[in-house]
């Protein structure tokens, strides 16, 4: 019976039935804070998914993030408080943290897709603030004459 139940805990865990495109595209619009979109896609999520326990956890921390960022109580906002101000160390650190947890046997399968969850959304985030930094402020060197630093001039009397 237990190797039973351990094969049910790994299929949970590895093969559960979340569309990762409308993952994707919920937590974009979360970020972009197109409400009624990120409605339709949660739909589609809960629809498209299996029922399971892991399933469950991760579609219901998706719920969270959605009552979260909409509303406008402060009581909630932890998390994307720390996102939007901490380093890219930190979002790293808290989502090695999250995926820690989604793996650990420790956790039950509801808690391991919530945390899962937590963790696609820390990814989606990273990457966001990467490619919104501006580039390295370096220039190459073989740039020509106007690579060259300007100094102003002064008027000499």
């Amino acid at each position: 019976m237990s190797v039973r139940k351990t094969r049910q805990k790994d299929a949970d865990r590895e093969s559960p039935t979340i569309p990762k495109l409308e993952v994707n595209k919920f937590l974009q619009q979360v970020e972009g804070r197109a409400w009624t979109d990120a409605e339709k896609e949660l739909d589609n999520i809960r629809q498209k998914s299996d029922g399971g326990q892991w399933s469950r956890g991760y579609v219901k921390a998706l719920e969270g993030l959605l009552l979260t960022f909409r509303g406008n109580d402060d009581k909630y906002i932890y998390l994307p408080r720390i996102v939007g101000i901490s380093a890219p160390e930190v979002v790293a650190e808290l989502k090695s943290e999250f995926a820690q947890f989604s793996m650990s046997d420790i956790h039950g399968d509801y808690d391991r897709g919530f945390f899962k969850a937590l963790e696609d959304y820390l990814s989606l985030v990273s990457t966001s603030k990467q490619s919104s930094l501006p580039q390295s402020t370096e220039k190459p060197l073989d740039q020509g004459p106007e690579a060259q630093p300007v100094t102003p001039q002064r008027d000499e009397e």
